[in-house]
């Protein structure tokens, strides 16, 4: 393959998927304040990705490593991507076989931006080692899940938008190993390929998203590595949505920008399922 056609793109999903057994905009300088070291913030006591969180770049980054800034574009692309493909699904319009489509959901919330978990999210970026961290969790959302995505290529010249993209499409393109049960009730030791991404994005009780992208180099390579945290992960035994007529569960109404959609004031409990 010539040189100005490589790329490689990997992923790694379901931080988290947890057995039976939240969300302030903030600026940095806020989060920065927070002990995320506080042992309530990781109910299992697991370590806080947060917990001290080092102001310089890994290791494993190199010297060349930087943030990709998440400016006004590309919030924006990542959020609108995430709920047109949600609005997709709401509305039934996605099929996994070439007949059978997912059904509708009753009560499906925008997805919007959240500061604090995007900040979470860089903890993990700057280490520049493509693995879940064991705890993201914020002071109300005790359940926060993860996917991750990481691309390589050299010989090229790609936009950062073209590679947020591509990865948010790859996380939504494991719909074709999903079925309506799947949907209906989150397996326990699930053994087929990749689903987790997928259902971590169109996840009912998630209305939260924030992401952080690194970028760094491991010559010929030029790595980009995105994270992005949600205000859920994926449940076992839970459904990943309830079907119902589109919208039907809305207490505000739709959202005028995305069709099917519950409007942005919705309200989603930081604890829905009351596990925690």
């Amino acid at each position: 393959m010539a040189a100005n056609n490589i790329t490689e793109v990997e992923m790694q999903d379901g931080a988290g998927t947890l057995s039976g057994i939240f969300l302030s905009l903030v600026a940095h300088s806020c989060q920065e304040s927070i002990n995320y070291c506080e042992p309530s913030f990781c109910p299992f006591q697991k370590p806080h990705i947060a917990c001290n969180v080092s102001a310089t770049f890994g290791p494993k980054c190199g010297p060349e490593a930087y943030f990709v800034t998440m400016n006004t574009t590309n919030v924006a692309l990542i959020v609108n991507m995430h709920n047109l493909y949600r609005s997709v699904i709401a509305r039934g319009k996605q099929n996994y076989t070439k007949r059978d489509y997912f059904p509708t959901a009753s009560r499906m919330p925008t997805l919007q931006w959240d500061d604090e978990l995007a900040f979470i999210a860089e903890a993990n970026a700057r280490h520049c080692v493509f693995e879940h961290d064991k705890c993201r969790n914020t002071d109300q959302l005790k359940l926060v899940g993860q996917n991750l995505a990481w691309i390589s290529y050299y010989g090229m010249v790609q936009t950062d938008a073209q590679l947020i993209s591509q990865m948010i499409n790859s996380w939504y393109g494991e719909y074709v190993y999903a079925n309506p049960e799947i949907i209906k009730n989150y397996p326990r030791n699930y053994k087929g390929p990749a689903i987790g991404h997928f259902t971590a994005m169109v996840a009912d009780r998630s209305n939260r998203i924030g992401c952080a992208m690194v970028s760094f180099q491991e010559s010929p390579w030029i790595r980009k590595y995105l994270v992005c945290n949600y205000s859920i992960t994926n449940i076992i035994n839970q459904p990943v949505y309830k079907a119902g007529a589109t919208a039907s569960k809305c207490v505000t109404g739709q959202n005028p920008d995305f069709a099917g959609l519950c409007s942005s004031e919705e309200v989603i409990g930081a604890n829905p399922f009351g596990f925690l």
